[in-house]
């Protein structure tokens, strides 16, 4: 390899590793937290739609993967955006932002598809990006304020404070039903 070779190689594997580095600073990593769960606690995934925080626990979610199109199916219901192929399996994904009422947006390299296992059903949710694992006690959950904007109260289970932020936290049944 001549040497004005060596320097084009050396010059795009550079670049290469550059849009590496910028892509990984547009994504918060995901923090998990060293010290054990306290009995009366429990670990929820935190994630954002619009600007806020919502949370579920992490007993049911199986996986967390970037956002792929999905297929559309006529004639379901508003918040379904489609199915989408899981290592050969049909995933129905719900679109948070939808279901919870908040304004539409295109999704992004911050994107992520939250994979739940429900029993023998597997459910996609589509988030604005998934933040970080936190542990919240049972005991410091209060109940859903009367009012929380478009949000359907039915939808969630309480409100968490972490670290001075809220953090909503869903009522997966009643968000997963699709009647």
């Amino acid at each position: 390899m001549t040497r004005k070779n060596l320097k084009a190689v050396a010059i795009k594997q550079t670049n290469f590793l550059e849009r590496l580095v910028a892509d990984a600073q547009l994504e918060e990593p995901l923090e998990t937290l060293p010290e054990p769960v306290p009995e009366d606690g429990f670990e929820v995934l935190v994630f954002h739609l619009s600007s806020e925080r919502y949370g579920i626990p992490i007993g049911l979610i199986k996986e967390i993967i970037r956002y792929v199109e999905p297929t559309e199916v006529p004639h379901t219901v508003n918040f379904l955006d489609g199915i989408i192929s899981l290592r050969g399996e049909m995933i129905p994904l719900i679109n948070g932002r939808k279901r919870l009422g908040h304004e539409l947006k295109t999704p992004d390299k911050r994107s992520r598809i939250i994979v739940l296992q429900d029993g023998p059903h597997r459910y996609g949710i589509l988030v604005d990006a998934a933040v970080h694992v936190v542990t919240v006690l049972r005991n410091k959950i209060e109940p859903p304020p009367p009012v929380l904007g478009n949000v359907d109260a039915t939808f969630i289970d309480g409100v968490a404070e972490h670290k001075g932020q809220l953090i909503i936290l869903l009522n997966l049944r009643r968000f997963l039903e699709f009647a």
